[in-house]
C-alpha cells in the first residue's frame, strides 16, 4: 500500500463542493477514510518539503557573525534549522527570536549525551519538537553501554513527550559495527541494533544520517524503509566514490561531499522523506569549499530532486 501524508487531499481538491451540499452520509464516510489514513501516517508527517541545515555545517561562520550567517542562510532558500551545542550560548528565548527574525523556523535540535536532562528544558524555552542526542560518547560505545544509553533514552523519551517535544538519537557509522553481545547466548550484534530494539518507538526517535550509514557499508535506503517510522528526521550528506568502508571517527572516515556529487542515491529516499514527512536537514562536517557554498551547491540539488 503506497505512503500517504497526514494531509491528503482530495483529488478535487480544487473544485471541492461545499460540505453544506454533501450528502451528510458521504461526508462522514469521508472523515471516517481521512482518520483511518491519519492513524497509519508516523506522527510527525507533513505536507512540507522544506529544506534545512543542520547548523554545525556553518559553525565557523556562526561564530564570527550569528545574525549574518542566519540571513544568508535563509538567501539561499533555506527553510529549517537544526541547532546544536555551540549557539546555545545565547538565552533560548533570544536565539528564538534571533532565529525567527532571520526568517527561519528552528524544529530541532543536538546537544551531548550528558547534557540532555537541560536540552529538555532549553528545547521546551527555543521552541523545539525534536531533542536529538549527537552522538553517544566514547565510553558507551559498547554493548552494555549502549543497553544503559537505550535505558536512559527511554526515560528521557517520557519527560520529552510531556513536555510536548520527542527525543531522538542521531547516529554515526561507529553504531554499525558488530560487537559482542552483553549475554553468552546472544550472536554478536551492532549498537544501533541494541539503540533500536531497547527502546520504546512511541518514546525514542532515530535520526538517520545517510552519510553515516553509507560510510558504514550499509544501504540507507534499506535502514530507512524498514524505520520510517521512527525516522522523522533526516541527515543528508553525500559519500565521495571509491571511499573505503569505515567505523571510526575522523580524517579515515571524511568523505563527504556536497549532495548530488557523490554516490548516494538520493531520489528513493527522498521519496519517502516526502511521503513520511521526515525532515531534512543538510550537514557536512568538512567541506572543500566555503560552507555557505557548499550549503548552496547541496540545497540547489536538492531541490532539483524534490521538484
Amino acid at each position: 500500500m503506497p505512503r500517504r501524508s497526514l494531509f491528503p487531499q482530495p483529488a478535487n481538491f480544487k473544485t471541492m463542493t461545499p460540505v453544506a451540499n454533501l450528502n451528510r452520509r458521504v461526508f462522514l464516510q469521508s472523515l471516517s477514510a481521512t482518520a483511518l489514513v491519519a492513524a497509519a501516517s508516523p506522527a510527525w508527517a507533513a505536507a512540507s518539503t522544506a529544506i534545512g541545515v543542520q547548523l554545525y555545517t556553518l559553525r565557523a561562520d556562526l561564530a564570527n557573525d550569528l545574525v549574518g550567517t542566519l540571513a544568508a542562510v535563509r538567501k539561499i532558500g533555506i527553510e529549517n534549522v537544526e541547532a546544536f551545542p555551540a549557539v546555545y550560548n545565547h538565552p533560548p528565548e533570544e536565539l528564538r527570536k534571533i532565529i525567527a527574525d532571520a526568517g527561519l523556523k528552528c524544529p530541532s535540535g543536538h546537544f551531548d549525551y550528558d547534557k540532555l536532562d537541560e536540552g529538555l528544558d532549553y528545547g521546551q524555552k527555543l521552541g523545539l519538537s525534536f531533542v536529538v542526542c549527537s552522538a553517544l560518547p566514547g565510553a558507551l560505545r559498547n554493548a552494555d553501554g549502549f543497553v544503559q544509553a537505550a535505558k536512559r533514552f527511554n526515560e528521557l523519551g517520557a519527560k520529552a513527550k510531556s513536555m510536548g517535544m520527542k527525543l531522538g538519537f542521531h547516529n554515526h557509522n561507529f553504531e554499525f559495527a558488530q560487537i559482542a553481545s552483553t549475554s553468552e547466548s546472544v550472536p554478536p550484534t551492532t549498537g544501533l541494533n541494541l539503540l533500536l530494539s531497547g527502546t520504546d518507538p512511541k518514546l525514542v526517535y532515530w535520526e538517520e544520517d545517510c552519510y553515516w550509514v553509507a560510510q558504514s557499508g550499509n544501504d540507507p535506503l534499506a535502514y530507512l524503509k524498514q524505520y520510517e517510522h521512527r525516522v522523522p528526521l533526516l541527515h543528508i550528506k553525500d559519500r565521495q566514490p571509491n571511499a573505503p568502508v569505515t567505523f571510526v571517527q575522523g580524517k579515515q572516515s571524511q568523505f563527504f561531499t556536497e549532495v548530488g556529487t557523490g554516490t548516494i542515491a538520493w531520489p528513493p529516499i527522498l521519496k519517502i522523506a516526502r511521503e513520511t514527512g521526515a525532515l531534512i536537514f543538510i550537514e557536512q562536517d568538512v567541506t572543500a569549499i566555503p560552507a555557505l557554498e557548499s550549503l548552496a551547491i547541496s540545497y540547489r540539488n536538492l531541490r532539483k530532486y524534490l521538484g
